[in-house]
């Protein structure tokens, strides 16, 4: 009888054994492998007068980028330790295409998945700017330093009147190009004009007077608080930056900072 217990021990000791060994198998290790951009062939920024006959699609060349993985490689990719290494990012990646009938910024986007199903994206500006028949008197383009920190904006002219400003806030920050309206008012006065612009977060920036109180809606803004030019020898602009979830006109600013931008008054005066 002793024995026989002794061997019951045993083959029970070898079954959890057995169990033990397959529940605590050691995990294989997983190679991350993110694709990365080797180089760029669209542009930056493209700014692009509506009505001007230029088209976006035409613009954007057809191969975007060129994007390695020297790991995972691309289902339709070449060359390289992988023998496809290496692939061309086209136009026909792109997310989606802005609505073109309506004037301010757009990022577009290009997208390629490596084979691993990992991400690289190529960002492009697209500006669309419409004419103004009302250009204000003042030449509004060239360098201004910002007061507060020294830092340097640039405003360029797309045509009279209409401008382009790289960094509306002054500071340290991704550039987003935005656009800038300098109409002639009843008086033959400089009036700016900035309408809600998507920023790099997928809110809305938008700037207004230094006067601007809290709380109002797009609207509102538009009508009564502009952006302002307080000086003309030199010329000095000035004005607060709102964030916006939505830029429809009946859309209230909440007294947030959204994205890039504090909610300070901020003075540039041109060099």
């Amino acid at each position: 009888m002793k024995n026989y217990n002794i061997i019951l021990l045993s083959v029970l000791i070898l079954s959890v054994l057995v169990s033990c060994k397959k529940d605590f198998e050691p995990s294989k290790p997983v190679v991350v492998s993110l694709p990365y951009v080797a180089e760029y062939y669209v542009d930056e920024t493209y700014v692009i007068g509506i009505g001007s006959g230029v088209s976006i699609y035409q613009s954007i060349p057809d191969t975007v980028a060129l994007v390695v993985d020297s790991l995972a490689g691309f289902s339709n990719g070449f060359g390289g330790r992988t023998g496809k290494d290496s692939a061309y990012v086209l136009k026909s990646d792109i997310v989606s295409w802005p609505d073109t009938t309506k004037s301010g910024g757009y990022t577009l986007k290009f997208e390629k998945f490596n084979s691993n199903n990992y991400l690289v994206s190529i960002p492009s500006n697209i500006v669309l700017a419409s004419p103004i028949e009302n250009p204000g008197p003042t030449d509004l383009e060239g360098t201004y330093t910002r007061t507060a920190n020294g830092y340097v904006i640039e405003i360029s002219k797309i045509s009279d009147g209409v401008y382009l400003i790289d960094n509306p806030g002054g500071a340290g920050v991704a550039l987003q190009p935005y656009l800038l309206y300098n109409y002639s008012n009843s008086l033959g006065q400089d009036s700016l004009a900035f309408a809600a612009q998507l920023n790099p977060c997928g809110s809305f920036t938008k700037l207004v007077s230094p006067l601007a109180p809290m709380n109002l809606t797009v609207g509102e803004y538009d009508e009564a608080y502009p952006p302002a030019i307080i000086s003309t020898s030199p010329v000095t602009l000035q004005w607060k930056i709102f964030e916006f979830a939505d830029n429809s006109s009946d859309f209230s600013h909440n007294g947030n900072a959204l994205c890039q931008w504090g909610t300070g008054v901020r003075t540039f005066i041109k060099d």
